[in-house]
């Protein structure tokens, strides 16, 4: 599956997990995205502060359905971090 990360940045990715993102006390405090990439690295984002919990969940959701249904889709827009 190729997932395009920024202008003219395109990565073949074979796994992405939704994950909520837990600080060590049991509460969630943001939406992590993990792409494995096609070369066994790693890369993960969380969704900026300035979006819910609740829509960053539902948004990543809705990438991760697009990409395995389409084989592709665009993470550019996303408002996430590197972590």
């Amino acid at each position: 599956m190729r997932v395009l990360f920024a202008a003219g940045r395109v990565r073949e990715v074979t796994d992405v997990e939704v994950v909520g993102m837990d600080v060590g006390d049991g509460q969630i405090i943001g939406t992590q995205v993990n792409f494995i990439l096609a070369n066994g690295n790693k890369i993960e984002f969380i969704y900026s502060q300035a979006v819910s919990i609740e829509e960053s969940g539902q948004r990543a959701i809705e990438f991760v359905q697009a990409l395995y249904k389409n084989g592709y889709a665009d993470f550019s827009q996303e408002v996430v971090e590197m972590l």
